[in-house]
């Protein structure tokens, strides 16, 4: 008879004190094994847990070396023999790498390897490696990881790639599948377990929907669930989201670790997470979704780095949600992303609540589809309606149709802003169909940077909205202070301030300084017999010139000025004697 005793390495599931536990062949069903013993090898149908709630070694059935024990609960828990007499249980060691084949599956693309996969996956103790070789794996209900467990697979294909002769390697729901997804993260609530659910892994995995006929996500996980990571994980085609990830008994899963997973064609959302705190996203692609490639509701204290959104039919990235304005809240990163002929905006934020979203290096491309009919307000970027800060460095618009040259060329704008509460963009290069920069009106601050080109127009026939070098669109408004060492200036400055010092020189020393020469506003003349005529273009209608002896000379008398406009403007004394030298200076009312 096999010898069973439950180690620390089995702890993902406990039971109370005193519980009573039976076995059995299989998850759910089958056959009750009654023909125990116990440690005095004293027959037994049952085992009673001790004080701690910690199972006695006890044998089961001859020839069976795992068995699926329950405590009256809504779930079994699967317990493998520790000495069944091979040279892994001779040395008293636990196996932290299993085959799949082992188990009974087959990956024929037909067999269903439903119960023969959760079997392995259930036998894994903590840090064990549950192994898919080489095959196509079919399901028939939802395949559930628990808590620090890797399922691991050879490879993951990106796409399927025609004339490519590449071994397979998937899961594969049936067309009979019966579930909500096709890999399950329970959290400690759902799943029984004794320990808090976090640590799962998937690992050159890919899930291939194609014959699902109920709606399903391809990875779902609801509640309390931690430190996930996927890694070289494709999903394609599956009826729902590619993930999902949401609320269950006052909790939503948070700090994942996604790299390199693609999600391929699914009939929601391509991933979908709400309200997860520390996601890190990093060289994702979401392709061809029926939704939004990345819909972000809430993802606090997140980065997402180096991320792809194309073909989706809604918005490349939709950042949305409530985030919040307590001490908890937080922000996110999003850099280094790109964007191409999603149907909608390629990047739509209009997230609610404090924490600053920033954005830096984002390329946008031929988004706005809109059914191939182009239009409909949509851009490259668009903040709409946000009450977060939006911090944009830099974000590029290159407009385009159809890969097979068809179709309106989109997007409308390279990037648009409306009814938020602040955005800054510092630079860019934004070509779009209708305009680059679009100001939708609404906006609280909107503040847009010096280094912004414009485009407008298809790609072979650009025209060109470029400002000079360092030049502002529009009026530049500065709160505060605006300080500069030095600066100079081509064209006219008008203050509007309505105080007497509306032009305050506020340092003891500084002064105003006009240059002096031909047709200039300031100089020195000398009377002759109580006159003099000084030739002078800039002398307006309007011109006041004020008058200062600043050597007398003769007789001095009252001086007065007359004006021929745009000619020159003449001195006078009303004593015909005076010689004096006077300074001039000509302003002009306003």
């Amino acid at each position: 008879m096999a010898d069973f005793v439950v180690q620390p390495s089995d702890g993902l599931w406990g039971v109370a004190p005193g519980a009573v536990v039976t076995f059995y062949s299989a998850s759910t069903g089958g056959t009750q094994y009654t023909d125990l013993l116990d440690a005095s090898s004293s027959p037994i149908t049952q085992v009673v847990a001790d004080a701690q709630g910690f199972l006695p070694r006890f044998q089961g059935p001859d020839g069976v070396v795992g068995m699926w024990a329950s405590a009256g609960g809504s779930s079994r828990a699967w317990i493998e023999a520790h000495n069944t007499g091979t040279m892994e249980a001779a040395a008293g060691s636990v196996r932290d790498w299993l085959n799949v084949l082992d188990f009974g599956a087959v990956g024929d693309n037909v067999t269903d390897s439903t119960a023969a996969i959760q079997a392995a996956l259930a036998a894994a103790p903590m840090g064990g490696i549950v192994y898919l070789p080489a095959g196509a794996y079919r399901t028939s209900a939802p395949l559930t990881i628990p808590p620090a467990v890797t399922l691991m697979g050879t490879h993951s294909n990106l796409m399927s790639v025609v004339g490519l002769v590449d071994p397979p390697c998937y899961i594969k729901p049936l067309a009979s599948f019966a579930g909500d997804a096709v890999i399950k993260f329970l959290d400690q609530d759902l799943g029984g377990y004794s320990t808090i659910s976090a640590e799962h892994r998937i690992t050159s995995v890919m899930i291939d929907g194609d014959d699902l006929a109920v709606t399903a996500d391809g990875i779902q996980a609801k509640g309390n669930i931690q430190n996930v990571r996927l890694e070289d994980v494709t999903i394609r085609k599956v009826s729902g989201n590619g993930i999902y990830t949401g609320f269950n008994a006052g909790f939503f899963p948070y700090s994942w670790r996604c790299h390199r997973v693609m999600i391929d064609n699914c009939g929601a959302h391509g991933v979908s997470v709400q309200v997860m705190t520390d996601i890190t996203l990093v060289d994702c692609q979401a392709i061809g979704n029926a939704a939004n490639g990345f819909e972000i509701n809430n993802a606090a204290n997140s980065q997402m780095i180096g991320c792809r959104a194309e073909w989706n039919g809604n918005n490349g990235y939709h950042i949305t949600g409530d985030w919040a304005t307590g001490t908890g809240s937080g922000g996110m990163l999003i850099g280094d992303c790109s964007t191409d002929r999603n149907g909608f905006n390629g990047m739509l934020i209009d997230a609610t609540g404090n924490p600053p979203i920033q954005v830096e290096n984002l390329h946008t491309r031929r988004d706005g589809r809109n059914g191939g009919t182009g239009g409909g307000g949509y851009a490259g970027l668009k903040v709409d309606g946000a009450t977060v800060p939006v911090l944009v460095g830099m974000v590029t618009c290159y407009p385009g149709v159809d890969d097979n040259g068809t179709m309106t060329n989109s997007p409308q704008y390279g990037a648009r802003f409306l009814g938020s509460a602040y955005v800054a963009v510092a630079s860019g290069f934004l070509h779009a169909a209708t305009a680059g920069w679009s100001d939708g009106g609404g906006n609280t601050v909107l503040r847009r940077g010096l280094n912004i080109a414009e485009r407008t127009g298809p790609t072979n026939a650009p025209v060109n909205a470029f400002a000079a070098p360092s030049a502002v669109g529009g009026n530049f408004t500065v709160g505060g202070y605006l300080a500069a060492a030095a600066g100079q200036s081509d064209g006219v400055w008008n203050l509007w301030a309505g105080a007497i010092n509306a032009l305050n020189i506020g340092t003891a020393g500084g002064g105003i300084a006009i240059k002096e020469g031909t047709n200039a506003r300031m100089g020195v003349a000398t009377l002759a017999a109580g006159t003099v005529t000084i030739p002078n273009t800039s002398v307006t209608a309007n011109s006041r010139i004020l008058i200062q002896r600043r050597v007398a000379g003769g007789t001095l008398g009252n001086l007065t000025y007359t004006k021929s406009a745009g000619v020159s403007f003449t001195i006078n004394s009303t004593s015909n004697t005076e010689t004096s030298t006077v300074d001039w200076v000509i302003f002009e009312s306003a």
